[in-house]
């Protein structure tokens, strides 16, 4: 599938903001299942970005504004090839296929596979592996001592998936994984979060994804899901909101070991508190794989990524490195969305309660 996706995301301040520095996450990633061929980022007022990948391979654009602007208007838009239509999985076994995993108790007890996936094994910090996610975890190996590690993997999404109610509203940005199972519903950050510590606590590496639906035409946020790491598979993506493993609608932007290390804006400024936060996702879908003609998975160059600023002067600025002094920062900018529920379920045929995209929530906290 291919898709064009524009994220848009406008704050307004009163009294007016200064010495803004902020970093964004929003080109889409390039790997074996998807490709990224033209990015374009757009800031308004006029500022100067550095482009970095951070420590998982996440493309990150840092900016700052030093002086007075009462909006910051921050546009991406992605052209994006995915390599499988809307209902074909692009990771795992093929519908149809057997099964290859192994036994998850055999994998489990392998040090080196334990030792080499640390970081998506241990608490992070919205993944607390408390007793509570032990004693689920528990329950479904007990179900099924058996089982493969894929098999695992689908069974916890499932139980995510059928026991915990989507509702916008219920948690909040910093809710944690034992809110959810104490209020018993929550947005697709909440089940991801969830999801993820169901399978480290069984000894199965796990991690978040952030990213989009690219057949939803418009919404007001991003969604999310997870990846397990399973042989010979590799990563292999799973929706817990929908219940399904990942398909060719569902575009990666970032991965992490839990929402902190995906977010979509995360800054400073000085000035008073947020007047208006505005966000829209739209997203287009360009053609199918047969009238692409993409075949089997396979990395594709990327295209040219532009940098361009918006305002009076309506230049389009180059790309350098700089160094810039931060000051003393009061105020702290966190962006991840907003918490209104767009659009209609996921697709003909499953759960009426699953949302079109994650309403990851927005806000901004003042000292």
């Amino acid at each position: 599938m291919r898709y064009r996706i524009t994220h848009r995301t406008e704050y307004t301040y009163a009294p007016p903001a200064y010495e803004s520095f902020n970093e964004v996450r929003l080109r889409p990633i390039s790997d074996g299942m998807q490709t990224c061929v033209g990015f374009n980022l757009a800031i308004d007022p006029p500022a100067t970005v550095i482009a970095f990948e951070d420590y998982y391979g996440n493309s990150v654009h840092d900016f700052g504004i030093p002086y007075m602007h009462d909006r910051l208007c921050i546009e991406a838009t992605s052209d994006i090839i995915t390599f499988a239509g809307v209902a074909e999985h692009l990771t795992g076994p093929g519908q149809g296929e057997a099964d290859r995993s192994p036994g998850l108790v055999s994998l489990v007890q392998d040090e080196y596979f334990a030792d080499e996936n640390a970081e998506f094994l241990h608490p992070s910090s919205y993944v607390s592996l408390g007793s509570s996610t032990e004693e689920i975890t528990g329950a479904l190996l007990a179900a099924n001592p058996s089982a493969s590690a894929y098999g695992f993997l689908l069974l916890a999404a499932a139980y995510v998936h059928d026991h915990f109610e989507y509702r916008v509203g219920a948690t909040n940005v910093r809710s944690t994984v034992d809110d959810l199972l104490q209020g018993g519903s929550g947005v697709c950050q909440d089940f991801s979060h969830l999801l993820i510590s169901l399978c480290r606590h069984a000894g199965l590496p796990a991690r978040y994804v952030s990213g989009y639906l690219g057949n939803v035409s418009a919404s007001a946020a991003s969604h999310a899901w997870a990846e397990a790491f399973v042989p010979p598979y590799g990563w292999i993506g799973i929706d817990p909101t929908a219940g399904t493993p990942s398909t060719g609608r569902h575009v990666k932007v970032a991965v992490g070991r839990d929402y902190a290390d995906v977010s979509v804006v995360r800054g400073t400024y000085r000035g008073g508190a947020a007047s208006g936060l505005e966000v829209s996702v739209v997203c287009e879908v360009m053609g199918d794989s047969q009238s692409l003609g993409i075949g089997a998975p396979a990395r594709s160059r990327v295209g040219p990524i532009q940098f361009q600023t918006l305002g009076a002067m309506r230049q389009l600025q180059r790309l350098e490195a700089m160094t810039q002094s931060m000051g003393s920062m009061t105020q702290t900018l966190v962006a991840m969305g907003s918490s209104m529920e767009m659009g209609d379920p996921f697709a003909p045929g499953s759960d009426d309660r699953s949302p079109r995209q994650q309403p990851q929530q927005q806000q901004q906290s003042c000292d």
